[in-house]
Formats: structure tokens, C-alpha cells, sequence
């Protein structure tokens, strides 16, 4: 009896490491789970940070442009200024400069800008200024955080002839008096801004991704240019967090007058 009872002893003991085991063995499965899943969810609360910091910070230079006055705008010291200036007397070219709110050079200065001419193959060639004006991921970062780098185009649209009639017309008109401009206005001028903000950190190969911010146009909106590699599609390829934003304005040229004649 004795040893019969040792027997049915060993044997529970066995059970339950057995029982053990299987308990610490389904712990595990579903600790790993948990892992996987946080990790998942860490990187989808990362992925989704780095696109709102990027959209935010894309934003930044269009907004400053768009409280520029009219005056500081049309200069011709500054890169829309140039623009319009230069697309009378040949359209399509781009006017970049980088976003470099850290550092003593003036936003949008003419004197610190790169023009880009568009090539037949879609290449960008330099047509006048530095290769310096365009951003270096190295050091032109937009904050003290050394994150995120934004360059900036200004290009004067070439494709009013794809618009329906009466698009363009502003606002204040009245078109069945054959009224092309609001009373007050004698020009419209239509500028396209594009920004293009990329995280450099998380370039696998820098030089490639340098490439990306000279060798490219910003803007493939105009029918000439349509179907053209962009600077953001060149960094998207290489797997770098890019995003890109663009803004058309509508410059509106106002007479009035101050004194009436006597």
C-alpha cells in the first residue's frame, strides 16, 4: 500500500509540471503577442507623428509668404518677385531656396535662390544662381530639433489653357458686363508655391538622397512638366519620409485713387 501511494505521488508531481509548463509556455505565446502588437502600435503612433510633423512644417513657409505685403512680394529681391519678372520673358522656370529660419540669410532672397530650368528628359538643369541655395540635409535644418528639412519652389503656371472658362476670373467680377478684372484690380498674377519637407535621419544612403534636392523639379503640375520625377518622388524612392505641399496664390494688382482730380 505503501508503495503504491508513492507511486500515485511521483506521478501528480509529474502532472503538474506538465500543467506547469504548458501554462508558462502559453504566458509566453501571449507575451510575445502583446510585443508584437505594442511594437506595431508604437510604429504606427511614430509613423503617423513624423507625417503631421512633416505636413506642419511644410507648411510654414507658405503661410509666411502669404502674410508678406504685396511690396515685399513682387521685389524683385525676392525669389516671387523674380518670378514673375522672369516669366515674361521665359515662363516654366523654377525658383528654389531653402527654409533656413535659423540662419541670418533673408527669407525667399533673390540673393540666395537657384533657378531651375526644365530639361526635355525631365532632368533639372541649373539655369542661374548656386548649387548652394538648395538644401543641405546635413545642415539646413528648420528648427533647433535638427529634424526636418523644407525646400521651397516658386514657379509661375504655364497651364491656363487646361481651365474652364471663367476660372481664373476673381472674385468681385461681373461677367455679364464683360468684366475680366474686380472693380480697382489692373493685373492678376498667379504664383504656385511648393514646399518639400523631408526627416534625413531616416536616409539609408545621404548622397543619394542630397541628389534628390538638386537634380529634380518640385512642381510636375503643368502639362509640360506632368509625369516628371519631383524631388519628393526621388526621396520617396529611396524610403525617406518626404512630404510634400502646394499652394496656388492669385497676386491681384489694385489702383485707387487717393486724390480726385480738381
Amino acid at each position: 500500500m505503501t508503495k503504491i501511494y508513492k507511486s500515485l505521488k511521483s506521478g501528480q508531481k509529474g502532472s503538474t509540471i506538465i500543467v506547469v509548463m504548458i501554462i508558462l509556455l502559453m504566458l509566453t505565446i501571449v507575451g510575445v503577442f502583446s510585443i508584437r502588437t505594442a511594437m506595431t502600435t508604437l510604429n504606427i503612433a511614430t509613423n503617423a507623428q513624423v507625417e503631421q510633423f512633416l505636413s506642419q512644417t511644410a507648411d510654414t513657409p507658405i503661410n509666411k509668404i502669404l502674410i508678406d505685403g504685396p511690396g515685399e512680394q513682387t521685389s524683385l529681391a525676392n525669389a516671387v518677385g523674380q518670378a514673375i519678372a522672369d516669366s515674361k520673358v521665359e515662363p516654366g522656370k523654377e525658383y528654389v531656396f531653402c527654409y533656413k529660419p535659423k540662419s541670418n540669410v533673408k527669407f525667399a532672397s533673390a540673393a540666395s535662390m537657384a533657378v531651375l530650368r526644365v530639361g526635355s528628359g525631365g532632368a533639372a538643369s541649373l539655369a542661374d544662381g548656386s548649387g548652394l541655395a538648395f538644401c543641405d540635409l546635413s545642415s539646413d535644418f528648420g528648427s533647433a530639433r535638427e529634424a526636418v528639412v523644407t525646400q521651397v519652389a516658386v514657379k509661375i503656371p504655364t497651364d491656363t489653357s487646361e481651365f474652364e472658362d471663367l476660372a481664373l476670373i476673381a472674385r468681385g467680377n461681373n461677367a455679364s458686363l464683360g468684366q475680366v478684372l474686380p472693380t480697382g484690380v489692373t493685373e492678376q498674377q498667379r504664383i504656385r508655391i511648393t514646399t518639400t519637407s523631408v526627416v534625413p535621419a531616416f536616409a539609408k544612403d545621404r548622397t543619394a538622397a542630397q541628389n534628390c534636392m538638386k537634380n529634380y523639379i518640385n512642381d510636375d503640375t503643368d502639362q509640360v512638366t506632368r509625369g516628371m520625377q519631383t524631388v519628393a518622388q526621388c526621396l520617396a524612392n529611396l524610403g525617406v519620409p518626404v512630404t510634400s505641399q502646394m499652394q496656388e496664390l492669385n497676386l491681384q494688382t489694385m489702383s485707387t485713387m487717393q486724390k480726385e482730380p480738381t
